[in-house]
């Protein structure tokens, strides 16, 4: 059975199968679409992959949606705030909220699929080659969505003013995530500065590197470059 937070089982309409999940006697908005933002293989029992349109797709749709994550969204000076908000054998589905100067540790995803998109605010990417060097900078504004293959490396971080929030999906879910190895000379990690490159057009799809950032969730996406070397350090825990 999957996990999903309240916010998704408090309209039936979200996901695929409402009468497994939630109240059959709950009333739907009549004005919203008739497709689940939460499709069936997103709730499966079964281990299984998620392709990574679909991926793109789920993470722009909740996006698209404040009443979903808008009353459960936190932004926190302190450290950097998240919730899960879907569980399931094949996918697990973050939401994240960040304050002006958070930013993760640069890191890979463990060998999973993933797709993050941009609710509000601005976040910025550092990607990382296979031998964790800094490779490039991209700026993701409201609305963006990024496709990351099993090999990507990066770091997100908000080096904004404002706050930002992004919602993330993984498949495989739950993957060791795997974290830059520490200088040899035990001084801290590069932490990358370069020109803002702003986001892709609405319908426009362009390949970043191992990522791919796409305006229409249904752009073809590219995914796979190979095995890359093991980083020393892996930790399970949510990411970006």
């Amino acid at each position: 059975m999957p996990l999903l937070h309240p916010v998704l089982i408090a309209d039936p309409i979200l996901i695929a199968d409402p009468i497994r999940i939630a109240d059959p006697t709950c009333i739907a908005d009549p004005t919203r679409s008739a497709d689940p933002f939460v499709p069936a293989s997103c709730l499966s029992d079964e281990p299984g992959l998620i392709d990574l349109v679909t991926l793109c797709e789920l993470t722009a749709a909740l996006a698209a949606t404040p009443e979903v994550w808008r009353p459960v969204i936190r932004h926190r000076p302190d450290r950097r705030w998240y919730t899960r908000l879907l569980l399931s054998a094949t996918v697990e589905v973050w939401l994240i909220g960040w304050y002006p100067g958070q930013q993760t540790e640069v890191h890979d995803h463990g060998g999973a699929l993933g797709a993050l998109t941009v609710a509000e605010g601005f976040v910025e990417e550092d990607q990382y080659d296979r031998s964790w060097t800094s490779s490039q900078v991209h700026r993701h504004g409201t609305g963006a969505v990024v496709g990351f293959d099993p090999t990507h490396i990066h770091r997100v971080a908000n080096r904004g003013r404002q706050v930002a929030t992004t919602i993330h999906a993984y498949s495989p879910p739950e993957l060791s995530m795997r974290f830059a190895p520490a200088p040899a000379d035990g001084g801290r990690a590069e932490d990358p500065r370069a020109v803002e490159i702003p986001p892709a057009a609405a319908a426009a799809a362009t390949v970043l590197g191992p990522a791919v950032t796409i305006g229409a969730a249904t752009a073809a996406m590219e995914a796979g470059r190979g095995d890359r070397r093991a980083p020393t350090h892996a930790v399970a825990g949510s990411g970006a």
